[in-house]
């Protein structure tokens, strides 16, 4: 029998967000499953343990301000049902709402904000996934990636909650929803490993690792978008390519440099902001990183064919 801990004692920060405390520490301790359910409390937080033998784990939190944070060598999927929550890792941060998840292979930081939210954290070593009835190639094949959640898999996740309740009875079943979760998973990201073909390497290994280090360059432009300008530098540093190297194999797996990804994604956002709010365009400009409403403005009509005017007005109007 091995003891896990979760601590409990939390600290308010000024930001308003909440992190683990050094005092209490509350001593859970059970016999060894292939998998666990955690369901914490309001603002508690969770410190998840390394190590191979470690059980899958189910979290569901339903509680804002609820801090979980998720050591090195786990594979992680992260899947907000209500509210938003954010998770930061690997010097990227990401906002993910409901009809997102987020695959992650590193360590990772979660919030949930203090308006009502919900989410579920499926995670643990890839040995724990396997233990729990997972094919080890399937695992071996996932990508960390952001990606839209498939439709199914909350439902998935909400009935291996449900089986893990049952105290032994439902392990069963469990397996069952764990494989279709990861199976769900596998599916969505066909197109991706597609791409795996495209990229620099001997080996498929090779080009594997290089797929996985574009991911991280896509994962910071992303970021990026949402609040402003892209430096092309700090991209290239990301993954220790020059500029150059970083357009030519962006652009031979994806269709685009990064410079284009960032605009591309930065004029999304301001069309979002264009339709569906009031702001002046020479917020939005500022808010999506463009040096002037100008500016903005020739590339909207660029990217879209109408002015930033005419997209407001054709856009429809809330009831």
């Amino acid at each position: 029998m091995r003891e896990e801990t979760i601590r409990t004692e939390v600290v308010e920060t000024e930001a308003g967000g909440y992190l683990p405390g050094e005092g209490v520490r509350d001593a859970w301790t059970r016999p060894d499953p292939a998998m666990r359910l955690l369901e914490p409390a309001a603002a508690d937080a969770v410190l998840l343990p390394p190590g191979r033998q470690t059980p899958l784990c189910l979290v569901h939190a339903a509680n804002s301000g609820t801090f979980m944070e998720l050591p090195a060598g786990w594979l992680v999927l992260l899947v907000p049902v209500s509210g938003t929550i954010s998770a930061c890792g690997d010097h990227l941060r990401w906002e993910l709402e409901p009809g997102q998840c987020l695959v992650w292979d590193r360590p990772l930081r979660v919030l949930g904000h203090r308006q009502r939210s919900r989410w579920f954290c499926l995670g643990g070593p890839a040995e724990s996934w396997i233990r729990a009835g997972c094919d080890p190639a399937v695992i071996a094949e996932i990508l960390a990636d952001e990606m839209d959640c498939p439709e199914r898999q909350v439902s998935s996740l909400e009935s291996l909650r449900r089986a893990l309740s049952r105290d032994g009875d439902g392990e069963g079943e469990a397996s069952v929803r764990v494989r279709e979760v990861m199976g769900t998973l596998h599916d969505r990201q066909q197109d991706l490993r597609a791409l795996i073909t495209r990229c620099p390497g001997r080996s498929q290994r090779r080009k594997r690792w290089s797929m996985q280090r574009l991911l991280r360059i896509r994962h910071a432009i992303l970021a990026g978008g949402q609040g402003g300008r892209t430096s092309m530098g700090l991209l290239s540093s990301q993954v220790s390519y020059s500029r150059g190297h970083l357009a030519r194999v962006y652009h031979a797996v994806f269709n685009e440099t990064p410079i284009e990804c960032a605009i591309r994604i930065r004029l999304h956002r301001a069309r979002r902001l264009v339709e569906e709010t009031g702001l002046a365009f020479c917020d939005i400009a500022e808010s999506t990183g463009f040096d002037s409403q100008s500016s903005f403005s020739r590339a909207f009509k660029n990217r879209y064919g109408l002015t930033p005017t005419d997209a407001r007005s054709r856009a429809p109007r809330a009831p």
